[in-house]
């Protein structure tokens, strides 16, 4: 995360404020604002769904389910166009998917949403210290989120340009997508036209859903992460307080305010994993087998637009899995942080090397009373929530493994193939 908090100095990535609650309020404006290029609210409860650009993007998945289907049938005895068609409908999965979770289900991201206002209303009490923090943390979700943004339209606009390109000098007709609209022949020009014009505006539209929900999930992720970042910041703040030797009082009240924003987060990141993991269920579950078609065409078939759909599929995965170990680094440091800073005397810490550092910090100077509360707080770090689908946990070792499993099977193929 360090490294995405120096893009920063980029003027396309910059973004600075001074107030935690006015820059959440930024962020979620600017998620709206996108989302209207789509005629849906993620965060309003309020919101009519009859207007033009809802209907024509719904009536665009509906052409698009339909011509998949349709052309998979009329190719089942050409296998490459077929492949093509089955790795497009991998796509048509995540995107009915995220309707369903965004918009259908969209009372769970709407109280995602007022949850995170409330938490940054309440913080609006806190010290400069805590809110520098969270106006650190908004900045990295502007990062990321342009980053997203610019990321994707990169990955559509060279999947929509390249076949067009290379059917220039080729004999045959590319299309970026494996089907043809059931009302138009892709061998005529005429047909070859409409047809590509007609899956550049489904692209659009994929695009635009991708997008919204990919940046509002990020939000929400790197919300919780930035709470993580507050507790730590509190816990430093508890820690000159026991150095300064302050009233037990003042202590205490410190110590509460721990308990109650680590009850919050974990509040929180259960009812963001509650609603994550279907939603990452069905795009593992269709991303992950759509590349591995792609992978057998592009081996079996030297079929090459597979290797541009390996790629985007990788992406994807690559965010939810980059954003699940960042949460998970962060867990982990917390964790080790309330055992070395408070000795809670847990079994898994007790080293020599601890009791050295146990040995420079004020611990002592807590009450017994406190002392219960923060091993109270200890007890739930050592069972943090996470990103996970079904018993996958969703880090990078995840991703590792998913592309290891992808690699074996190219050099499974290669041997077959010689």
């Amino acid at each position: 995360m360090e490294y995405l908090r120096g893009l920063k100095k980029y003027h396309f990535f910059h973004y600075s404020a001074t107030d935690p609650l006015e820059a959440s309020m930024d962020l979620t404006a600017g998620i709206e604002t996108f989302n209207k290029s789509m005629g849906v609210s993620f965060f309003r409860r309020k919101h009519s769904f009859i207007n033009f650009f809802f209907i024509f993007g719904i009536s665009n998945l509906v052409l698009y389910v339909v011509s998949v289907l349709k052309s998979a049938y009329e190719s089942r005895h050409d296998t490459t166009k077929l492949i093509y068609c089955i790795a497009t409908f991998g796509f048509c999965c995540q995107a009915i998917m995220k309707i369903y979770s965004f918009i259908i289900t969209r009372q769970r991201v709407i109280d995602l949403y007022e949850n995170n206002l409330r938490y940054y209303q309440d913080m609006t009490g806190q010290s400069n210290a805590v809110k520098r923090v969270l106006c650190d943390n908004a900045s990295l979700i502007y990062i990321v989120i342009k980053g997203t943004v610019l990321i994707y339209l990169i990955l559509v606009i060279a999947t929509m340009t390249i076949p067009g390109f290379s059917s220039l000098f080729l004999a045959d007709r590319i299309l970026p997508f494996g089907f043809v609209m059931p009302f138009f022949r892709a061998d005529t020009l005429t047909g070859y036209i409409w047809n590509y014009l007609i899956q550049v505006i489904m692209a659009t539209y994929y695009w635009i859903i991708t997008v919204g929900s990919d940046i509002t999930t990020i939000y929400n992720l790197i919300t919780a992460n930035g709470q993580l970042d507050v507790l730590m910041t509190i816990i430093g703040e508890l820690d000159e307080q026991l150095e300064r030797g302050e009233c037990p009082e003042r202590i205490r009240d410190k110590i509460i305010e721990i308990v109650r924003q680590h009850q919050h987060h974990r509040s929180y990141l259960q009812q963001l994993v509650d609603f994550l993991n279907p939603y990452h269920f069905v795009t593992l579950g269709s991303t992950v087998p759509t590349m591995v078609i792609s992978v057998l065409g592009l081996v079996l078939l030297d079929w090459y637009p597979g290797a541009a759909i390996v790629f985007l599929g990788s992406v994807q995965i690559f965010y939810i899995c980059f954003l699940g170990t960042s949460l998970e680094i962060k867990v982990k440091i917390i964790s080790t942080l309330f055992a070395v800073r408070y000795c809670l005397l847990s079994i898994s810490f007790q080293t020599d090397a601890l009791t050295l550092k146990v040995g420079a910090i004020h611990w002592n100077k807590l009450s017994i009373r406190d002392m219960k509360y923060m091993n109270l707080v200890l007890a739930m770090t050592q069972k943090p929530k996470m990103l996970a689908v079904a018993t996958l946990p969703l880090n990078i070792t995840a991703f590792l493994k998913i592309h290891k499993l992808i690699y074996s099977l190219i050099m499974m193929l290669e041997n077959t193939k010689d």
